[in-house]
């Protein structure tokens, strides 16, 4: 039931849900959670959410380096909600109905020819509306 209840609220809210589906060859990846001062987070994560729309947080990928950084405010500490969802991003999983992070995966593996020469990229911000 509590899930229940928190997927609704995410969609109320108009957060995107990620897919239940891995990645397939999706590298494991260092998580790395930085808790900045909320202007940080917000200039940081910002360029992946909509016009006018206010980030929650973001993940970004260093595939190279097998890193991801993820980006929440310190000032306004996030639900547990957000920080699994962006876990999630670092674990392989994009947002329901995307294939960007799939295709971004693709891009580098093409652009390379192994999966150890990657370069960067991101994942999106948690978002309290679209």
């Amino acid at each position: 039931m509590r899930k229940a209840l928190a997927i609704l609220a995410a969609l109320a809210a108009g957060c995107s849900i990620n897919s239940k589906e891995r990645i397939a060859g999706w590298p494991e990846l260092e998580v790395v959670e930085h808790y900045v001062a909320h202007a940080e987070m917000r200039d940081r994560c910002a360029k992946y959410v909509g016009m006018g729309m206010q980030p929650e947080a973001c993940a970004e990928f260093n595939l190279r380096q097998r890193r991801c950084d993820i980006w929440f405010s310190r000032d306004f500490p996030p639900q547990r909600w957000i920080v699994a969802h962006e876990r999630e991003h670092c674990a392989g999983y994009d947002h329901m109905g995307s294939t960007a992070m799939r295709d971004l995966l693709q891009r580098y593996l093409a652009a390379s020819g192994s999966p150890t020469n990657m370069g960067s990229a991101a994942a999106g911000a948690s978002r309290p509306q679209e």
